[in-house]
């Protein structure tokens, strides 16, 4: 093809060659495009990037030399971006890429910043047009560069939202709809406690339509996928009755149901000489309560601090106050870094003044995993 147009960058170029004679016209001449033989390809054709998968490859672009332009990869460099087919304007940034280089990677992560700097909506399936343009470093004639193209469709996912949206179908039918909050904020991290019947459920990113939403993944039972739709798709099953705390990650794409102690106040607080909170049950209160670190695991709390060997003892508050309940040690003088049992909460006169103690002075954190099924004590030099 012959043209009088060089267009590269998306800046357009005259080129304009004229030849002086004797008494005659100008005589203009045009430039030949080069063939392309770089043949860019992706390694996909179609994306559905995923947050679990932010730091790993989600697509390679990769081409042939650029061999018609008659040079070395020496005298060569590369030129790739990216940019929506429907709105040229959506453009990447420009890579420079040197002649012995002919692939480039990109993470999901960096695609969906891509799609999400463009104005992209999670759910909506985008085409992607990227180019390779080869040009010479430099020559004593001018050539015109050589352009490769190739197309890609994409989805992405949502970086962030404040809220998912629990939806569950009882086997009765019964449709019921429970917010999770953000534990913490940019954890991508939910979390709710909500009553639970037996049924199928799924999870939706609005409170107004069920999708684009989390639905049964493909790796386990608890494991969930990115859809945009409900086509195809299927509901996970649930066969627990009670009152459930619900945790999803969708950085790991997962759902898990731990049900929680039922603490009369909603708190642990440490309380004893064997600690540095010592025995008032105000600064307990206020300085000694155990809290969740890690919003995947809201069953364990932990408190760290300074502890004291001998004869000091210490014991898990639930009330604030010396009438209420408590977590007693199993027997007394128990070392909760080898005696891990964690019993029911109970009056003091309800089986004793039980407490723990502590083998060697120093700073410690206390563990207590207040999941029904697995409730334990533990305690290990701090690492904060």
């Amino acid at each position: 093809m012959k043209n009088k147009i060089l267009k590269l960058g998306g800046a357009a170029c005259c080129l304009l060659l004229a030849l002086p004679g004797c008494n005659k016209d100008p005589e203009y001449y045009t430039l030949e495009t080069p063939a392309d033989i770089m043949l860019v390809q992706a390694s996909a054709n179609a994306l559905t990037l995923e947050k679990a998968k932010e730091d790993e490859v989600a697509v390679t672009f990769s081409w042939n030399e650029a061999s018609n332009l008659g040079t070395t990869a020496n005298n060569l460099v590369y030129y790739f971006r990216m940019y929506m087919a429907e709105d040229a304007t959506k453009v990447s940034k420009v890579d420079t890429l040197g002649g012995d280089t002919r692939s480039i990677s990109f993470t999901h992560k960096e695609l969906n910043d891509m799609l999400a700097t463009w104005g992209m909506s999670t759910g909506d399936e985008v085409t992607i047009e990227a180019e390779v343009i080869a040009q010479l470093r430099s020559t004593e004639k001018y050539q015109k560069p050589e352009l490769s193209k190739t197309t890609l469709n994409m989805f992405g996912y949502i970086k962030n939202v404040t809220a998912i949206y629990l939806v569950s179908v009882a086997d009765d039918g019964t449709r019921s709809l429970v917010r999770m909050p953000e534990k913490v904020t940019g954890s991508a991290i939910y979390q709710t406690t909500t009553d639970l019947v037996p049924g199928k459920y799924f999870f939706a990113l609005s409170q107004e339509k069920d999708y684009p939403a989390y639905v049964k993944g493909t790796t386990a039972d608890n494991s969930l996928q990115y859809v945009a739709d409900g086509e195809g798709t299927e509901m996970l099953d649930n066969a627990l009755s009670g009152n459930y705390t619900v945790v999803v990650d969708l950085n790991q794409l997962d759902v898990n149901f731990v049900q929680l102690y039922p603490l009369p106040q909603g708190v642990v607080c440490i309380i004893g000489a064997a600690c540095e909170i010592g025995w008032d049950t105000g600064k307990s209160s206020s300085e000694g309560q155990l809290t969740a670190k890690d919003p995947r695991h809201p069953e364990l709390l932990s408190w760290t601090g300074q502890f004291y060997a001998g004869s000091q003892e210490f014991k898990l508050m639930l009330e604030g106050n010396y009438g209420g309940k408590f977590f007693f040690a199993p027997y007394q003088g128990a070392f909760p870094d080898e005696e891990h049992e964690l019993g029911e909460a109970r009056y003091q006169d309800n089986g004793g003044d039980l407490k723990w103690f502590v083998k060697a002075d120093g700073r410690y954190t206390l563990t207590v995993n207040i999941d029904v099924s697995a409730m334990t004590i533990d305690l290990q030099p701090a690492t904060e």
